[in-house]
């Protein structure tokens, strides 16, 4: 591969990480103007699969699927629709760039269970790794916080969510699905996460509120454009170009866009907890994502999936 593909997928691999640590920008202001989760969520995914119907659509792609591949689909819609919701909802007890900084741990969690069920074998590499994660999560939600009970819920939400995310990892590469089109795959998971968020809230908040004005109705298209489409698209292409590995470590411009947007521009506390918590997380990440050059299993099948 010449060196113009190369410099082209780290580019990509950057913008899907940077694209993708703009959730908070767009979905704070919209949950503090009044509208609840489930309907940010719901036009999250709106938004984003009208998005991804019409790059389908240019590309002519087939969109037909199995009942059988259905039925699959639906079930990760479930984890992934749980991981959103963990998501934004610890963004009411934590700041958002904490919060994301926290989901950046999947990749411990999926190492995790690699050891629990598929009999990985624990080394000294991934011990330091876990080790460095879990004193991240304390400096993030504990040490140098007043308010540590409510930062506590917060960081056990975000960590569920990354958690869920590590699941969805892990039982993804194993299914029949992973041979289809990755950006067909992931217009069905949005399709369904949003079809399972209006059912919860219709009996949970009376139904999907309604967008009432345009700051709304923009950050919204945002969320459903940026950090859910282009994040998408771009992390496609850039796995068509570059390695898997070179992929994950920029996943690491995730939460540090996160942190940098929120610190400049919403306001939120920079505190000498969060950098320590901060870089004890991502380098635990990075320490998982670099052992012996490749990804852990279940995470080098997902990402290797190219279009």
């Amino acid at each position: 591969m010449n060196n113009s593909s190369t410099i082209k997928g780290y580019g990509y691999a950057s913008l899907s990480a940077i694209t993708f640590g703009t959730i908070p920008l767009f979905s704070i202001p919209v949950m503090e103007s009044g509208m609840l989760l489930p309907s940010v969520l719901i036009y999250r995914f709106a938004f984003g699969c009208l998005f991804m119907m019409a790059i389908l659509l240019w590309r002519r792609q087939n969109l037909h699927i199995r009942w059988g591949d259905g039925l699959r689909i639906t079930f990760l819609s479930i984890l992934y629709a749980v991981s959103a919701v963990c998501l934004f909802s610890s963004y009411e007890y934590m700041p958002g760039g904490v919060a994301t900084t926290l989901l950046f741990s999947y990749p411990v969690w999926t190492e995790i269970l690699l050891i629990l069920f598929f009999n990985e074998k624990l080394t000294i590499r991934i011990s330091l790794a876990i080790l460095l994660a879990i004193a991240g999560v304390a400096f993030l939600g504990g040490i140098g916080h007043t308010d540590g009970i409510k930062s506590m819920w917060g960081v056990t939400l975000a960590m569920s969510s990354g958690l869920l995310y590590a699941i969805y990892m892990v039982l993804f590469p194993n299914m029949r699905i992973s041979k289809l089109p990755a950006l067909k795959v992931n217009f069905y998971i949005f399709f369904m996460a949003m079809l399972l968020l209006i059912l919860y809230a219709t009996f949970t908040t009376g139904g999907v509120q309604r967008i009432t004005t345009a700051d709304s109705f923009l950050s919204l298209m945002l969320l459903g454009l940026i950090p859910t489409t282009i994040s998408n698209v771009t992390l496609v292409r850039s796995l068509t170009l570059i390695d898997s590995a070179s992929v994950a470590i920029l996943g690491a411009f995730e939460p540090l866009t996160a942190m940098t947007i929120g610190i400049a521009l919403m306001g939120e506390p920079l505190t000498t907890s969060v950098v320590i918590g901060s870089v004890l997380i991502i380098t635990s990440v990075i320490l998982l994502i670099t052992k012996g050059k490749t990804l852990p299993n279940p995470l080098r099948k997902f990402a290797n999936h190219e279009e």
